[in-house]
């Protein structure tokens, strides 16, 4: 009940930064002029023309971008009002490979894998995701007189992620994700010594022993673009088991896909490669002599 308790806690804290930044986004800073008054030009006087930049959306709205804050606003009838979606319901397919475990494994961790996932973009906004891996584990124990192994095992993860910042430039997202995942695996104990010095008791181990666990992953990333379709993205990700399988000598110290049990944050690194599915491109900066916004390509 505890698990489950902390496990909403961390969900509500999550959603409510969220929508908080959401809501902070479609504050318009400036109080626009009346109907009757002022045309498009008098309206972008209202901003600090440094920060803006100039496009439409698939309607044909112009749409005013403040490259600071990535406030949106539509300017179509001399009047700022704050907009919906501005890139398409189809907008891109992202691939990528988290490469995480195989550095830490150089490094010296003793378990871990590699894991490659798939990324639909939604208006830029909502992300669904599929995530394939296979990992292993060889650990033996600070302190301890056995080594617990298992051999190498898939994990599936399904899930979304929440772009922070979807009318903005896709090249730079702050991302919230939620993850299932579920992994069939076998593990087995290997020269376990009891600790008495009195009986002189004889190693022992303990046969191999298949297992399932399903568990929740809650996701913070930020992804980079680098080089044209190349980006990086960096992850802080939250585990928790939700069901196992039942076993006569326990619970397994190590999941695929998840890490050591007792240790619920994990990383991720990962390089990634995005396909666009439209024309339309994030607005772009282009200093003219009237100020410094210029319209971004259009479909």
């Amino acid at each position: 009940m505890r698990r489950l308790r902390n496990i909403l806690s961390v969900i509500a804290l999550v959603m409510l930064f969220a929508f908080s930044a959401q809501a902070q986004r479609r504050i318009n800073p400036v109080t626009p002029p009346p109907p009757t008054q002022g045309t498009k030009k008098e309206v972008k006087e209202e901003f600090d023309k440094s920060r803006l930049t100039e496009t439409k959306d698939s309607q044909g709205n112009v749409v005013l971008v403040d490259t600071v804050t990535g406030t949106e606003y539509i300017d179509s009838t001399a009047l700022v009002a704050p907009v919906g979606n501005i890139y398409p319901l189809m907008h891109a397919v992202t691939v990528g490979v988290d490469i995480w475990d195989p550095v830490m494994k150089i490094i010296g961790t003793e378990y871990g894998g590699i894991s490659f996932w798939g990324e639909l973009s939604l208006h830029n906004r909502f992300k669904p995701v599929f995530e394939f891996g296979l990992s292993s584990a060889d650990i033996h124990p600070d302190g301890m007189n056995y080594t617990f192994k298992s051999p190498m095992a898939p994990f599936f993860k399904l899930g979304m992620n929440y772009n922070i910042f979807y009318n903005s430039n896709p090249a730079y997202q702050l991302l919230f994700g939620l993850r299932y995942a579920f992994t069939p695996y076998k593990w087995r104990i290997e020269n376990a010594q009891p600790n008495n010095t009195y009986w002189q008791t004889e190693p022992f181990s303990i046969p191999q022993q298949n297992a399932i666990t399903g568990y929740l992953e809650l996701i913070a990333s930020i992804k980079v673009q680098i080089f044209k379709n190349i980006s990086m993205g960096w992850q802080v990700k939250y585990h928790s088991v939700l069901h196992q399988s039942k076993n006569k000598y326990g619970e397994p110290m190590y999941i695929p896909g998840f890490g050591k049990r007792g240790t619920p944050i994990a990383g991720g690194f990962s390089i990634m490669y995005t396909l666009p599915l439209n024309k339309k491109t994030a607005p772009k900066v282009n200093t003219t002599e009237g100020g410094a916004t210029n319209s971004a390509p259009t479909e």
